[in-house]
């Protein structure tokens, strides 16, 4: 089996997400949208065998610095590379790597997209935004865009619409299905830095914008459910709470990482804060420039432990370091990850759902081009847990962060990595296929098996 696979896209590749389901059923081509079904990661193993695996679908967002940006959807494009490492289906790009995954759809999609996500697995076969067969998909800009993906037809059934065993895969179609915005003149709304699909309510996603705010949209209506001013300073990432409804989480300029409550929005909990950076002046000069407030530094990204949604992990602007944080006792880091020896762009959590205790692999990219796969458990201490930790008045020590400097696997990639994105596990491991971790990389994706 190949331990990579390999695209080559026509343009640097900033957005990237791997699906969380393989589509509509095959028996299912002809079916209206209430009684359509799923493959999920629980159905997927009982597929018939010669279906192909339409698991390995890939979402893309282009980065151009003009209104000619683009998505692209991306699949198998041969079942081969799976089981035979050196099968060659005979295409390859201008350098010589082997082409894996071919184009299933594109759609313009005029500023870069900040992010962009497929919908959860529990999103329902019917629903407002879709017309038959089909999947949803989100992405930022100026605005919050739903996009409706229908495979191409492959033939009676068979599920080779979504990747193809020895052939292309078909072609097949991704719509515009719906704008969001809060501004009355969208050419002059505020953009939006990121968001979160909700995997309990999918219908619901929330997103933050570079205007301090936070907005959580109800995808049936089409209109803003609440919005509130989030931070001091631009928000740049926000997650809901793994398995609520109500909490989400957001880290912005204003160098905080915060939580709300939609049944209580008076007030927001901060769980941590960076400090000013160090002044480069000597501390014997006192002047008046050396000694004005600095403002703290920038966190960029969060995302939850899907293992155990306590942890979290964010990272400051300009830095190697990840930090790792537990929601029961915030303040401070319980654990440290340091390994990059340049800024770290992008962190994903492996979803082990049930380890708990602070498991779960993390990977973290950064602009040295390395990615890298941690285990933190191995050093966050057991004073995390709610009965254990120490009080403000313990020692100091026994509060100490645990420090990762050792990451168990790396991987050098051909540009700077700005995006990673763990292929979704699949019930007992029964596609055979392992898991995988995708990287984005300049214009280069691989998918790593893990």
């Amino acid at each position: 089996m190949s331990t990579t696979l390999n695209y080559t896209a026509p343009w640097p590749v900033l957005a990237f997400d791997w699906c969380n389901t393989v589509g509509p059923s095959p028996s299912s081509a002809q079916s209206t949208p209430s009684q359509q079904s799923y493959y999920t990661p629980a159905t997927y193993k009982s597929r018939p065998s010669s279906s192909p695996p339409a698991y390995f679908r890939l979402v893309l967002g282009s980065y151009i610095e003009n209104f000619s940006n683009s998505l692209q959807i991306i699949g198998l494009r041969s079942e081969a590379p799976l089981s035979d490492p050196d099968a060659d289906h005979g295409v390859y790009d201008e350098q010589g790597v082997r082409q894996d995954f071919a184009v299933l759809a594109e759609a313009q999609h005029g500023y870069p997209a900040t992010k962009v996500a497929w919908e959860p697995a529990s999103m329902p076969s019917h629903t407002p935004l879709k017309h038959g067969r089909s999947e949803l998909l989100a992405s930022t800009a100026e605005m919050l865009k739903i996009w409706e993906y229908s495979a191409g037809d492959g033939g009676a059934g068979d599920g080779s619409g979504y990747v193809g065993r020895g052939r292309s895969p078909a072609k097949g179609k991704l719509t515009l299905s719906g704008q969001l915005t809060n501004s009355k003149n969208p050419g002059n709304a505020a953009p939006l830095t990121s968001f979160s699909w909700n995997d309990v309510q999918p219908s619901h996603i929330v997103t933050s914008s570079i205007d301090t705010t936070c907005t959580v949209w109800d995808l049936n209506t089409r209109t803003a459910i609440t919005q509130l001013i989030a931070h001091d300073r631009e928000v740049y990432d926000v997650s809901w709470l793994p398995g609520s409804t109500d909490i989400f989480t957001s880290v912005g300029a204003d160098g905080s990482l915060r939580a709300f409550d939609l049944r209580s929005l008076e007030h927001s909990t901060i769980l941590y804060e960076t400090a000013p950076p160090q002044s480069s002046s000597s501390s014997g000069g006192g002047s008046s420039s050396s000694s004005k407030k600095r403002p703290p530094v920038p966190l960029l990204r969060i995302q939850f432990n899907p293992s155990d949604p306590n942890y979290i992990a964010t990272f400051r602007v300009d830095t190697g370091e990840v930090n790792v944080l537990d929601m029961r006792a915030p303040g401070a880091p319980v654990a440290n990850v340091r390994g990059h020896d340049a800024s770290v762009t992008a962190l994903a959590w492996k979803p082990d759902p049930g380890l708990g205790g602070g498991g779960g692999l993390l990977a973290t990219g950064g602009d040295d081009r390395y990615v890298q796969i941690w285990d933190p458990s191995h050093v966050i201490p057991p004073s995390s847990t709610p009965s254990t930790r120490p009080s403000s008045a313990s020692s100091s020590v026994s509060a100490r962060p645990g420090l990762l400097c050792d990451p168990i696997l790396a991987y050098t990639a051909p540009a700077e990595v700005n995006s990673l994105a763990w292929s979704k596990s699949l019930a007992g491991g029964a596609s055979g296929y392992g898991e995988w971790l995708g990287v984005a990389a300049g214009r280069h994706v691989r998918a790593l098996r893990v």
